[in-house]
């Protein structure tokens, strides 16, 4: 069975990394979140699942996983799964651009895991969590509706615009629980 890997990448755990933390955790049952060094971040994420110190590449060596890099020249499938004990997302907080941290924090420190991307749409990390847990269920990347920005409308003159991909599945927007109150709050 393939596990849940999040390698935290960010210094803090702002409210915004949490939830989505938290649902792509909740999406696969439970996560490990490696590069876990600061103290306060780890006590929040018990909750979430295992917490650990090491960087993945230092725990594992990358054999056995699937790295999830936008960068990674083969999109991932179905029978991937079957010879990897790990899927492993970059705990890493988007820019509008992406610039590829991933490729220079996780991929090229694991020289032997798998490295698949999720199409050519920059993911929240929960999305890339709940289109591979798809994948693993049997569905293609193609059959996968993501879209490639949101925007959120709180009143008729307030509005945010999130430049990132998020799943839809039967016609229904699977936005990060929690997300849209944190940002009305704002």
């Amino acid at each position: 069975m393939t596990k849940l890997v999040i390698e935290n990448c960010e210094p803090e755990l702002s409210e915004w990394l949490y939830l989505e933390y938290k649902h792509a955790a909740e999406i696969w049952g439970s996560a490990t979140f490696t590069n876990v060094t600061n103290a306060k971040m780890a006590r929040r994420l018990i909750d979430l699942g295992r917490g650990v110190t090491k960087p993945f590449h230092e725990l594992y060596s990358g054999e056995g996983a699937i790295i999830l890099d936008p960068r990674g020249e083969k999109t991932l499938q179905t029978k991937d799964f079957n010879r990897e004990r790990f899927i492993v997302i970059g705990g890493i907080l988007g820019e509008a651009m992406p610039n590829g941290r991933t490729e220079e924090l996780i991929s090229i420190k694991s020289e032997d895991a798998v490295i698949r991307n999720l199409g050519e749409v920059q993911l929240t990390i929960d999305s890339a969590a709940l289109v591979a847990k798809l994948i693993q269920k049997g569905m293609k990347m193609r059959g996968i509706t993501v879209t490639r920005e949101v925007e959120l409308r709180f009143s008729a003159k307030e509005s945010v615009v999130l430049p990132y991909g998020y799943v839809v599945v039967n016609r229904e927007l699977i936005l990060t629980p929690g997300l849209r109150d944190y940002l009305l709050s704002r």
